[in-house]
């Protein structure tokens, strides 16, 4: 069973319904969780009383079904094709505009700063 994840719940712009709603719906959630596990337990202690431990009991859980076993390997298409490397010499580096390289490295600086103060502007997480 996979519960919800509930955000902050204390979020200013929440609404105390809202939160309301979202916690009934993790109680109900949880009911019927508590209510499909205890009907497990009582068919596990009846099966207890009125079979012996030699008797193959059925299985009360949900299993996947286990993956048969492949003795050889097979060849996926994509492993049969042969692959061919072609290696480019490398050229020599350009010269860059150094007004190009001025303006890029203060449009990174701009951005970096903006992206910083949103940041440290954020709450940290309880943890």
């Amino acid at each position: 069973m996979t519960l919800p994840a509930l955000p902050d719940l204390t979020a200013p712009h929440d609404d105390l319904a809202v939160v309301r709603e979202r916690l009934m719906a993790v109680r109900a959630s949880l009911q019927k969780a508590c209510q499909e596990l205890d009907a497990q337990i009582q068919q596990l202690d009846q099966l207890n009383q009125t079979q012996s431990r030699d008797q193959e009991a059925p299985n009360l859980f949900e299993t996947e079904p286990v993956p048969p076993i492949i003795s050889a390997p097979v060849q996926q298409p994509w492993q049969q094709q042969t692959t061919t490397s072609i290696i480019l010499e490398a050229t020599a580096p350009t010269t860059l505009d150094p007004e190009l390289e001025q303006a890029t490295l203060e449009e990174l600086n701009s951005a970096l700063s903006k992206a910083f103060s949103q940041i440290s502007g954020r709450q940290l997480w309880a943890g």
